[in-house]
């Protein structure tokens, strides 16, 4: 017998932190020169995770650099709520002359993106070396 099966205890408590937002969405900002902020996810962007996303990005737009590189990669799940989040930063970061390009590839920050239209027209990159490398 497995030892979550003989411990239901286990099961329930690890049931109960995969459902944790935090458990469900990794966030990674960081800031890899003078000229650029990079915030990178993994995982799930949901109505269960988004106000973590909301957060830290619009969060870290008060002492970001002239460009601020969201890597959406790494996303599974990327739902409508993140996509507000986006036009938020980006809303933001145009009334104080900087810019917010994404990193995309994963298929559902694509399809969402493109779903979207005039809401998704967004600076876009295929990988992240592209992004940030490209900071003028």
């Amino acid at each position: 017998m497995s030892a979550g099966l003989a411990n239901p205890t286990y099961v329930l408590t690890a049931a109960r932190n995969a459902d944790h937002p935090a458990e469900r969405l990794k966030i990674s900002v960081t800031a890899p020169s003078d000229q650029v902020t990079l915030c990178a996810l993994a995982g799930e962007v949901d109505y269960y995770t988004v106000e973590v996303f909301r957060r830290r990005l619009i969060g870290s737009l008060g002492t970001a650099a002239p460009l601020v590189v969201v890597d959406l990669s790494k996303v599974t799940f990327f739902g409508v709520a993140g996509l507000y989040v986006l036009v938020d930063a980006r809303s933001m970061l145009t009334q104080t002359g900087g810019r917010l390009r994404l990193v995309t590839g994963a298929w559902c920050v694509d399809r969402l993106l493109q779903l979207a239209e005039d809401l998704g027209r967004f600076e876009t990159r295929t990988s992240l070396a592209d992004a940030v490398l490209d900071a003028a």
